[in-house]
């Protein structure tokens, strides 16, 4: 195998391939990155058994073959190179990086023990814009599950009924969900991502609004198709929480709140909720709704903190304890000035939305408040 390629492009490549290989493994061979020539094209494949993606780059192809290298050691040597093309070979099972700067060898691992990307037929796909796709992810992944005994909610659910596209998160604590409607008329279908495969798109995907994702899936795998990159996951079998049955629509309470003041005021009184000791467990932060606004406070063994913030209030007051990780991680990707929360009762679950439209509901349950 000899080929040169440019600098950049490699880059671009390895940023995007490198994200889906393995770091932590019982076989070798899945840290290391599948290099082949197709034709003036060269293709970059990472597969670490559950989630996988492959880079096509041109280049300058003057012998065809295979081989595999250290993922990792590659991505260093090309980041260190101050060069914009770079020649490679491969030479008695040695695979050579030269520039005009010099000259590296990397030990080669047998191409033929890489398990390849499955090929599959899509049952249904749609496409849509990938700053928004990227969005959606980023507003409902951190309320993906880390309980792998209920590994159903260790992903998200990424759906598409009457042409709204869906990703709801949920954790047991919480549920993030963020629709969209889709341009183009498309077939519905469901799938269950592993937040692993969507953190690893979100690296990927672009902030840019002129490129497209293509998504599609069939019964046991998904596919994520931007240009030259795709991403293949495997998809989580099982039945996800009919959420649409336990999101409130009545409420007693509403409060209208700037975003970024409760965000703020959040994150200093939850100081006083860490742990002082590891047989204490986290206090939670009391939220006190009244006609007067709002009143964050929280006691621990550390002391105590109280905080006002202005909010209009409509309804009844109440008196709701929350673990403040919860409502901290939603503000802090929510881009509007101003929310509502609504509430119904002490033990009754919140929900969070922006002040206009319904394309993100956000819905926490209240931790039991100790009485003094």
């Amino acid at each position: 195998m000899k080929f040169k390629c440019s600098k950049n492009d490699l880059l671009n490549c390895l940023s995007s391939v490198t994200k889906t290989a393995s770091s932590k493994t019982t076989m070798p061979i899945l840290e290391g990155i599948l290099i082949e020539t197709i034709g003036n094209n060269v293709k970059f494949t990472t597969n670490d058994l559950e989630i996988g993606s492959e880079y096509i780059i041109k280049a300058s192809v003057s012998e065809e073959g295979k081989t595999v290298v250290d993922n990792k050691m590659l991505n260093e040597i090309i980041r260190k190179l101050e060069v914009d093309e770079i020649s490679f070979e491969v030479e008695n099972n040695t695979f050579i990086i030269k520039s005009a700067s010099g000259i590296f060898k990397l030990s080669t691992m047998n191409p033929e023990e890489y398990p390849k990307l499955p090929v599959f037929n899509i049952d249904n796909s749609i496409t849509v814009n990938q700053s928004i796709f990227k969005d959606m992810i980023k507003k409902t992944i951190f309320a993906t599950s880390q309980d792998e005994n209920r590994p159903i909610y260790t992903g998200a659910l990424v759906t598409v009924e009457d042409n709204v596209l869906k990703v709801v998160a949920i954790d047991g604590f919480r549920l993030a969900l963020k629709q969209y409607l889709l341009e183009k008329s498309n077939n519905n279908f469901k799938a269950i991502i592993p937040a692993k495969t969507l953190a690893e798109l979100i690296k990927i995907l672009n902030d840019d609004s002129e490129s497209d994702v293509k998504i599609g899936v069939n019964k046991n795998q998904a596919l994520f198709e931007m240009g030259e990159c795709i991403v293949v996951s495997r998809i989580i079998e099982g039945e996800f929480l009919n959420y649409n049955s336990v999101i409130p629509n009545e409420f007693e309470t509403k409060v209208k709140i700037n975003t970024k003041s409760l965000l703020e005021s959040l994150d200093r009184v939850s100081l006083f909720s860490r742990e002082v000791s590891e047989k204490e467990k986290k206090a939670p932060i009391k939220i006190n709704v009244s006609m007067e606004g709002i009143e964050i406070s929280c006691t621990s063994l550390a002391g105590d903190a109280k905080e006002d913030v202005v909010g209009v209030v409509e309804g009844k007051s109440l008196e709701i304890g929350f673990n403040p990780r919860y409502l901290i991680e939603a503000l802090k990707v929510i881009e509007n000035e101003e929310i509502i929360m609504n509430y119904t009762t002490s033990v009754s679950p919140m929900i969070i939305k922006p002040i206009h439209g319904n394309d993100y509901i956000y819905m926490v349950l209240p931790v039991k408040l100790r009485q003094d």
